[in-house]
């Protein structure tokens, strides 16, 4: 289920157009979590996302960001979230993650679980600041945070 939204999240968000032309035909999607949470996100992995081919890179260590294009955390510690933000600020990399207040500690979605019902959360102060465009019927569904 959540990697089905994270692939419907990646395919209504544009990068900017220097990154686009880097990407060749694959949109590189990270995926930091457990092995259910790699498990599942296995799924969508070959998925077409435009024109390009979600390939999906489990990350074993909270490294080598460079390659990804999309970065997908699940459930890891508050302070080494941090860490992370403050390596990939402003880096093109579309964050999308669950728990701790995902966006509100500077992630771009938030996918929080509520009653069973998955809620969508968007950091539009951190998304514009990496220069992402994300479709307005997906930011329609949306809670937006623009605490910034």
């Amino acid at each position: 289920m959540l990697a089905a939204l994270a692939l419907n999240i990646v395919r209504f968000t544009s990068w900017p157009d220097e990154v686009q032309q880097q990407m060749n035909d694959t949109v590189d999607f990270c995926v930091v979590g457990d092995n259910v949470v790699e498990q599942s996100f296995a799924e969508i992995d070959g998925k077409t996302v435009g024109d390009k081919t979600l390939k999906v890179i489990n990350l074993s260590h909270l490294s080598n960001f460079e390659q990804c294009h999309a970065l997908y955390i699940s459930e890891i510690k508050q302070n080494i979230l941090l860490q992370v933000f403050v390596e990939i600020k402003k880096r093109p990399i579309l964050t999308i993650g669950d728990g701790l207040d995902f966006a509100e500690q500077g992630g771009m979605v938030e996918l929080k679980n509520i009653n069973n019902k998955i809620t969508l959360y968007v950091n539009l102060t951190v998304l514009k600041e990496s220069n992402f465009n994300m479709s307005s019927r997906l930011l329609s569904l949306a809670k937006i945070i623009d605490n910034f």
